[in-house]
């Protein structure tokens, strides 16, 4: 007797072959098998998001590095501005200080002159 005459095992055959039949089919519908086409799809579509969002990346550091040195340049426009109000200042401050300094020699040499002459007064 042959082993494909035997009828458990011609049984065995059409529960395995419906097996994977049904099995394929609930892969499909679940979503586990797909066709190559709909795979090239996503991926040319995931690939073209990926792009665009580098691209978008890129404009936006590019955006930030010209803010970045818009800002660097105000603040080196500030800090010389404030450098030159800080020697006008210091000028200002040396020449009260220098208008100070001869007026106290003034003042000295007044007192001095004064207290000669009513030293001698006194004799």
């Amino acid at each position: 007797m042959e082993f494909a005459a035997i009828p458990w095992a011609q049984g065995s055959l059409v529960v395995i072959a419906l097996g994977v039949i049904v099995s394929v089919f609930t892969m499909v519908y679940k979503g586990l098998l797909v066709p190559r086409s709909h795979v090239q799809d996503l991926r040319e579509d995931r690939d073209a998001r990926i792009a665009q969002a580098e691209k978008d990346r890129d404009e936006r550091v590019a955006d930030a590095e010209r803010d970045a040195e818009a800002w660097r340049r105000l603040f080196e426009a500030e800090r010389d501005a404030h450098e030159t109000t800080r020697r006008a200042h210091a000028e200002e401050v040396g020449a009260a200080l220098a208008a100070s300094t001869e007026g106290a020699q003034v003042a000295a040499a007044l007192l001095t002159e004064i207290r000669a002459r009513q030293l001698e007064a006194k004799q």
